[in-house]
């Protein structure tokens, strides 16, 4: 048998893959399996108008369903405002997606009509809010899904969801997240971690754009005194293994010129979080998430070890990122094909998941013989069968690229792993000076 290969541990990471999973798992989650099973009944729907953008929405194929609607012009059925709505969502136009939704949902309600993607409708509401920071209106929705679809789902769905109610009331009266820049920021990084100030005390956090909270270890939230909110909360990680979690909030974070005021975190018990050492003696202790790098409007991480953060980002020409919940998206060429990819910036590898896996099953079982690999949970590992390629060569961010030895899943281990059809991981800043993201063009961009 081949010799078993190891991924390093970083266990907080995984956690917070799995609570991604729990907090999407009541509309995009759903959406994934219909996904897949009208991927292989292509002709579910396809007597009713529009079923071809029903079909690229819910196969997740954004990039292709903004150029369908943008082709359509000023049509002015129904479906269209859920449809421009989805793609005003999903390109981060939050005020102009909420209009479109709310006009799906009234419009139906008022004429009496039976609307088939309702539930879709309130999900994407729902992810819009969160990302904006307006958790009251995101707990109002998550209450109002569970009560209306609730009753036909199975005990672990309705655990789950109840679980996210629980979560998301527990901001309910958190005020608004708000960024200022009040300048220009060119942070100097030590082994990926930057320092951040909270209340005159400096830490070390990494960015993460995988992990839909921030996150802070236990032993920095006591030392900053914060109160935590609401009931715990278990968190099942990848080896099946529950973690106690609280949530908090951290009144004001100061990173290089930015003021972040109001930021959510989930706090991790030090065990399940992974103290990075950043030097002797100092350690890492948390993650800024998805929902503030978002409101930054624009970062970029340059090869030689530098954050940079501008006051007004410029606009970018090109719109080729896009969200699923808080996790970027960008489309990824490879000979032809158009595929989907998460980009993780706390990931150090790219990975390809199970979705290419299954397209190009015959090459890859030709050319390459399985391999066990052991990944870490929290206190646990779980060995899953890998492929490894010799080489990938694709396009991403305006760029040809080429990675060495990339692993090919053959197995689902969470739900984006059966959504999309791999991960960007850090190796690619390798062979360019600077990764930026732009969430305003939403633009990825490889220089």
């Amino acid at each position: 048998m081949p010799r078993s290969r190891e991924i390093p541990s970083c266990r907080a990471l995984v956690l917070i893959l799995i609570v991604c999973a729990l907090l999407t798992s009541s509309g995009a989650g759903d959406l994934a399996g219909h996904s897949a099973r009208t991927s292989q009944g292509r002709d579910n729907g396809a007597s009713r108008p529009y079923s071809h953008l029903e079909r690229l929405y819910k196969d997740h194929r954004y990039f292709e369903l903004r150029d369908a609607v943008e082709s359509m012009g000023d049509l002015t059925a129904p479906e269209m405002e859920f449809f421009r709505g989805a793609v005003d969502e999903v390109f981060n136009r939050l005020d102009s997606a909420v209009v479109h939704l709310q006009n799906y949902l009234q419009g139906g309600a008022a004429a009496g009509i039976d609307l088939p993607l309702v539930q879709e409708a309130y999900t994407l509401l729902r992810d819009a809010y969160g990302r904006a920071g307006q958790y009251r209106k995101t707990a109002e929705i998550r209450r109002l899904v569970l009560e209306r679809y609730g009753t036909g789902l199975d005990t672990g769905k309705k655990s789950n969801r109840v679980s996210q109610s629980v979560i998301w009331s527990a901001l309910s009266d958190v005020p608004l997240q708000t960024v200022e820049v009040l300048g220009d920021s060119d942070i100097a990084m030590e082994n990926r971690d930057f320092p951040v100030r909270i209340m005159d005390r400096i830490f070390y956090f990494a960015h993460d754009t995988g992990a839909c909270l921030s996150v802070l270890c236990q032993s920095a939230a006591e030392e900053l005194g914060l109160a935590l909110l609401g009931q715990g909360i278990r968190i099942q990680s990848s080896t099946g293994k529950l973690v106690d979690a609280r949530l908090a909030v951290v009144p004001e974070i100061r990173l290089g010129e930015a003021v972040i005021r109001n930021a959510v975190f989930l706090v991790l018990a030090d065990a399940s979080f992974h103290l990075q050492k950043v030097r002797g003696g100092v350690e890492r202790s948390g993650l800024i998430g998805a929902p503030v790098l978002a409101a930054l409007k624009e970062i970029t991480e340059t090869r030689d070890g530098r954050l940079i953060i501008p006051a007004s980002p410029q606009p970018r020409p090109v719109q080729n990122m896009c969200f699923f919940g808080t996790k970027p998206i960008i489309e990824v060429i490879h000979r032809g094909e158009r595929l989907l990819f998460f980009v993780d910036t706390g990931a150090s590898t790219t990975h390809l998941y199970p979705a290419f896996f299954r397209l190009y099953r015959g090459e890859i079982q030709s050319r390459t013989k399985p391999v066990p690999v052991s990944m870490f949970g929290v206190g646990d590992e779980r060995t899953v069968s890998m492929h490894i390629l010799d080489e990938f060569a694709f396009q991403a961010g305006g760029r040809d690229l080429a990675l060495r030895k990339v692993m090919v899943h053959t197995q689902v281990t969470h739900s984006i792993t059966n959504i999309f059809h791999g991960r960007i991981g850090m190796d690619v800043l390798a062979h360019f000076s600077r990764m930026t993201f732009n969430f305003e063009s939403m633009s990825f961009v490889l220089e």
